[in-house]
């Protein structure tokens, strides 16, 4: 990808909107981590009337994967800004952050610890950062969804209300069964304890609600990987909703500005929403 391309794809935002999102208030630059001497950094984004008299639910995005040098300012990326901002003006609080590429799974383990010791510290700071410890949700996508899965499915976390996941890989063994990428050599163990099916299998009655989205127009072997997490869900009768964008594009959130796009943005707010302000 050359430079030019790059910034274009970073400076993109949501394509829904709602009032006052632009007016919400962000603590930046948050060092959650330091690990070799570079600091994984954190922001978070409060409602515009927010006056930290109450401590509100979160919701911590956890972006995708790529090169170290494409992801080291993911958080800083305009999807996640306006994702930040839809939350916020929303009345929650949203949390963005970075962490280490898994460098085609090589460092798999370096960036899951990453997302684990961001909860941690969201968790361990929740009163100075205003943020209820115990209503937390989970937004992921693409190929953080990984990451995502087995920060929030692993024990009990009763902490975790929801999860939601856009275009994510949410099986690794199916994803990469038969694919032209080849990853590491990894055990059947490493692959379940990042694919969410396995979860399902093993603890279905511990799963937080999901809201699976999936892009029509994807990588066939994602949707695969989503199609197998929508039949153990089902089979195990756990709370999942679901809902295709039959026309949209991975990463269609930003990239497909057109009203079914708008309409999942939408539902997705309301679904956080109900999870996390009962």
């Amino acid at each position: 990808m050359d430079e030019d391309t790059f910034n274009e794809l970073t400076k993109k935002r949501a394509v829904y909107h709602i009032p006052r999102m632009e007016q919400v208030t962000v603590r930046k630059d948050i060092t959650y981590k330091t690990v070799d001497d570079s600091e994984l950094k954190l922001d978070v984004y409060y409602p515009s009337d927010y006056e930290g008299e109450i401590l509100l639910p979160a919701v911590i995005f956890i972006h995708g994967d790529g090169p170290p040098d494409f992801l080291k300012d993911a958080k800083d990326w305009g999807c996640y800004v306006s994702w930040g901002q839809l939350i916020a003006a929303s009345g929650l609080i949203a949390v963005t952050f970075n962490h280490r590429s898994t460098e085609q799974l090589i460092m798999l383990y370096e960036a899951a610890h990453d997302v684990d010791d961001l909860i941690r510290y969201v968790r361990d700071n929740s009163e100075s950062l205003g943020i209820d410890a115990n209503t937390l949700g989970i937004w992921t996508c693409s190929a953080g969804s990984p990451l995502g899965f087995r920060s929030a499915l692993r024990g009990t976390l009763q902490y975790v209300r929801c999860i939601i996941s856009y275009y994510g890989i949410t099986d690794l063994k199916v994803y990469y069964d038969g694919s032209e990428q080849t990853p590491p050599i990894l055990s059947n163990e490493v692959f379940d304890e990042f694919s969410a099916s396995a979860y399902l299998d093993k603890e279905p009655g511990n799963i937080a609600p999901m809201l699976i989205v999936r892009a029509g127009l994807d990588h066939p072997k994602l949707n695969a990987s989503i199609d197998r997490l929508l039949t153990a869900a089902i089979a195990k009768n756990v709370t999942i909703d679901f809902m295709n964008h039959p026309t949209g594009h991975h990463a269609f959130d930003i990239d497909d500005n057109n009203a079914r796009s708008r309409e999942i943005i939408r539902a997705t707010l309301e679904f956080v929403k109900t999870h996390l302000t009962i």
